[in-house]
């Protein structure tokens, strides 16, 4: 993991000190393709999420639960809804692990 993080590093100064020699034209050009990599990531991210069963079903319940938890009146019903935010959460956890 440090070598990872080392490597990490390296490479966005190893970027930083080439974006700083391009024209500004060439470097609009580089973030729309970073822009372009990164959005790319995310899509493919969130297709991995709907493939695993019941992942869409989990993280509506969860949605729910936090909305009944910013909407409840007294202490024992915010512990509640925090308790089953909670354990819905894990429960989408765990089949993320699972898949």
């Amino acid at each position: 993991m440090a070598t990872e993080q080392k490597h990490s590093t390296y490479l966005l100064s190893e970027a930083e000190s080439r974006l700083r020699q391009l024209s500004p034209e060439k470097l609009r050009i580089v973030v729309a393709i970073i822009a372009y990599l990164q959005k790319t990531e995310e899509s493919e991210a969130t297709e991995k999420l709907l493939h695993i069963p019941d992942f869409a079903e989990y993280f509506r319940e969860v949605e729910q639960n936090d909305d009944k938890l910013e909407n409840t009146a007294s202490d024992e019903e915010v512990l509640q809804a925090y308790l089953e935010v909670e354990k819905k959460w894990e429960e989408v956890f765990r089949h993320l692990a699972d898949s």
